[in-house]
């Protein structure tokens, strides 16, 4: 019932889910992008603009019970870094 209702949602604010991996959504506004993505009840949002993370994250709060955990440091098991001035990421 929830991932229905979310999915509904989130379909709602112009996202489109990923053929190959249904937890996986993502928007496209110009040369802007950002990509959700679920695992069992936790969200990852990543994109290039930072404007448009924090209004999905207000959309969001707005519909679903939800927690702000701030900047990832893992995601399923693997570590996350970023450098934020050459604009790269990396996953070990």
């Amino acid at each position: 019932m929830w991932y229905q209702k979310f999915d509904t949602f989130i379909w709602g604010l112009g996202f489109t889910r990923s053929k190959e991996y249904h937890c996986v959504y993502f928007k496209l506004i110009g040369d802007r992008v950002i990509y959700l993505v679920l695992y069992v009840d936790d969200m990852f949002l990543i994109g290039n603009d930072k404007e448009i993370i924090e209004d999905l994250k207000t959309q969001l709060s707005s519909k679903f019970d939800m927690k702000d955990l701030g900047v990832s440091k893992y995601i399923l098991g693997m570590e996350i870094k970023i450098d934020q001035t050459k604009r790269k990421l990396w996953l070990n």
